[in-house]
């Protein structure tokens, strides 16, 4: 069996092919996945990929399915995990009724619903509003628990990191050695560009021009959010693409037999990233 992570960040297994855009991992493959998935045609058994579609545009995301459907074996199985859109404006609206008639302890919930909704597509820089939120010591364990049960382990983990190191208070060159440290002398040399890139321009422009070029490069980062998902959008578009059987299932379900025991999904019996959509399909 041939088995392929897509856009693996932290999470992946020695068992599969791990592919992410940046990797300082040699079980990670560094692969651009918006130029094609590096595998010959009719040749994996299983694509997967989690939080990953979202960040690509309309075009991006047909072309990144379709890739899959070329690489897949005839009966190879696709699997999609991405933030489920129908959950949070379900819960949006839950917590603004639950507001509008005078329950004013639902304000945390209403308030972070939103940000769920617009701040991963609207940010400019690393993080957003989300981050500095999990950032924030002034959380109640009520709604600590409520955090945890939209977005798992993963923000304990984010919550964590931030309390020993705040990326909003370094400066440029503690970036680069971070990078130095984390991904290598490339990628340090690529910041370093960067910055040379922005002493020109404020020495051309000024620097309102220089916090326009962050911006833009941050937003190309690959970060943002470019789309969300329900079941009515996931399912046309892999039919668009031409998958068959498309199926919904839990975090812990799959047509491939000992999925779980990968622990991709779902780790120690917990989901990984509950906020989710999970779905199959086949292709014939």
């Amino acid at each position: 069996m041939k088995m392929i992570n897509i856009g693996c960040g932290d999470t992946y297994h020695k068992d599969w092919v791990n592919i992410d855009l940046n990797s300082s991992e040699p079980d990670v493959i560094s692969s651009d996945l918006t130029k094609g998935l590096p595998f010959k045609s009719n040749s994996i058994d299983v694509c997967y990929s989690s939080h990953v579609l979202e960040h690509l545009s309309k075009s991006e995301a047909l072309s990144f399915l379709k890739e899959q459907k070329r690489i897949l074996k005839p009966n190879g199985i696709i699997r999609i995990v991405v933030p489920n859109l129908e959950v949070i404006c379900t819960n949006y609206l839950e917590f603004l009724n639950k507001l509008e008639s005078g329950k004013i302890e639902y304000e945390f919930m209403y308030d972070y619903t939103y940000l769920e909704l617009f701040d991963q597509a609207t940010r400019e820089v690393r993080g957003g509003e989300l981050l500095k939120l999990w950032n924030s010591k002034n959380i109640s364990n009520e709604n600590l628990k409520f955090i945890f049960a939209r977005h798992g382990k993963e923000v304990e983990q984010v919550m964590h990191k931030m309390s020993q190191l705040s990326y909003s208070e370094l400066s440029f060159l503690n970036k680069i050695l971070d990078k130095l440290n984390l991904k290598g002398l490339l990628k340090a040399v690529h910041y370093l560009k960067i910055l040379l890139i922005e002493i020109t321009i404020f020495l051309i422009l000024g620097s309102k021009y220089v916090n326009s070029f962050r911006t833009g490069i941050f937003r190309n980062s690959g970060e943002i959010h470019r789309a969300m998902y329900d079941r009515f959008s996931l399912k046309r578009i892999l039919s668009k693409c031409g998958f068959k059987d498309i199926k919904f299932c839990k975090a812990n379900e799959s047509k491939f037999t000992n999925f779980s025991i990968f622990q991709l999904d779902e780790i120690d019996g917990n989901i990984r990233k509950p906020d989710s959509i999970f779905v199959e399909a086949v292709k014939y």
